[in-house]
């Protein structure tokens, strides 16, 4: 019987081994990390998933943490011009922020309760090659030992050539969470971005920061010293980047209680995005896949990168279900087909998360200015921001995007059905509403 295996049990792993599983096919995963150490180690990031990945989560019953109430339902964008101002807008569909130090064990553990085989082996090339005789076909999906090597950078569609970010992100303590709970982002011209959202954590919801800065700027600089080295000195000046880059933020901090919650709840680098070839060849005529990060790696400013991920992981998984139903060998035409399948998959995450490195068009400046203004314009944006593949034909041109403000000034049944406007709420328990 066919059999795949996959090297790495992050969330593209992860969510295509479920995949796979669910349509009855034998899946093992390759990890170098027992899903206790996992739990235990340091923060892995900060990301948040949006409506598409939620829905992947409950396709393969593993929307663990669904309760309405642990969403994230708002978000504000402050815009640190000359003349700041500021979007706040209702999401349809709310997001969901889970620290992957909880949210990864947990799926590894499902994976192994329906049947899946978890091997702790590292993996480099040398190992791949023997595994491939084990499985009908095999997938990459960490970077880990090398294994980034095998897959060719596309030039093309790989822009950067170096971080367009310095980055750090952390959980916090010290910070007021707002309510109702929302998720927080300032764009600061010629600086970078700082984001805050609500993580759930296996201590609770508790508040997180990412920040992203251009490279030689007062905020990088702010965020560059190693915090490992002196943790106050550090404390501090993420204090001063609140105080002045997020001061919607700052004015919820209690100054002498703020920080980073823990030595290993936060990260500090940087790398460069790029988009590789999702295939190689191996030996005896037998070819490798590579999914999530290691096929895409976008920066983190968008807040796609594992949504993507997962996007490319159910990609993958049609194909492969594909075709061992049409009794389709895993040739190189099989993988040039399954390669195009799923940058379709990704390529909506990857153009936005670009754009959003470089100075926003005049037409987006105005679409900002006008949802300060219109909360339907608002709602409409802020919602379809968080979904590439509407967001990018919106801020296309300018005639695109005024066709948008103009249609969007008229609500949308989504977007008052989550506002409660029609008279009922959009959780698990449909009701009317008192009144």
């Amino acid at each position: 019987m066919a059999s795949i295996g996959i090297v790495g049990a992050g969330t593209a792993g992860l969510h295509l081994g479920l995949k796979l599983l669910a349509q009855g096919i034998p899946v093992t995963l390759y990890s170098e990390q027992e899903p206790d150490a996992v739990r235990t180690g340091r923060l892995l990031n900060t990301v948040t998933h949006h409506a598409p990945t939620r829905a992947r989560e409950r396709e393969v019953w593993v929307d663990f943490w669904g309760v309405p109430e642990l969403a994230m339902k708002r978000l504000s964008i402050h815009v640190h011009a000359p003349q700041p101002f500021s979007v706040q807008g209702r999401l349809s569909d709310p997001s969901l922020c889970v620290d992957y130090r909880v949210y990864q064990p947990r799926l590894a553990e499902a994976f192994v309760e329906r049947g899946g085989r978890l091997e702790i082996l590292p993996v480099d090339a040398v190992m791949l090659e023997k595994l491939a005789s084990r499985h009908t076909l095999m997938v990459v999906a960490t970077g880990r030992n090398g294994l980034t090597g095998l897959f060719p950078r596309i030039p093309e569609l790989s822009p950067h050539t170096k971080p367009p970010r310095v980055l750090f992100a952390a959980l916090l303590e010290g910070l007021r969470m707002p309510q109702p709970t929302s998720m927080h982002t300032n764009l600061i011209p010629g600086q970078g971005e700082v984001f805050e959202s609500q993580i759930i954590t296996r201590h609770g919801r508790v508040p997180s920061t990412l920040i992203e800065a251009i490279p030689g700027t007062e905020l990088a600089a702010l965020i560059s010293r190693k915090r490992d080295d002196d943790p106050a000195a550090l404390d501090a000046s993420l204090l001063e980047v609140m105080r002045r880059f997020a001061p919607a933020t700052y004015e919820r901090i209690d100054p002498t209680e703020f920080g980073v919650r823990g030595p290993l709840d936060f990260l500090q680098g940087g790398f460069t995005p790029a988009v590789r070839r999702a295939w190689a060849p191996l030996g005896e005529g037998r070819f490798v896949m590579a999914v999530g990060d290691t096929h895409v790696t976008n920066d983190p400013v968008a807040g796609q990168g594992a949504n993507g991920a997962s996007a490319s992981a159910f990609a993958l998984a049609h194909a492969i279900t594909d075709a061992l139903l049409a009794e389709r060998p895993f040739d190189e035409a099989f993988c040039r087909d399954t390669d195009a399948r799923m940058w379709a998959a990704v390529a909506p995450t990857t153009h936005w998360s670009n754009a959003l490195l470089e100075p926003p068009p005049a037409h987006l400046i105005d679409l900002l200015v006008t949802a300060s203004r219109d909360t339907f314009v608002a709602d409409a944006f802020v919602s379809d921001m968080m979904i590439p593949e509407r967001i990018l034909p919106i801020c296309a041109s300018p005639e695109a995007t005024a066709a948008y403000i103009s249609e969007a000034r008229t609500p949308r049944a989504d977007l008052l059905a989550a506002s409660g406007a029609l008279g009922w709420d959009t959780g698990t328990r449909i009701r009317p509403l008192a009144g």
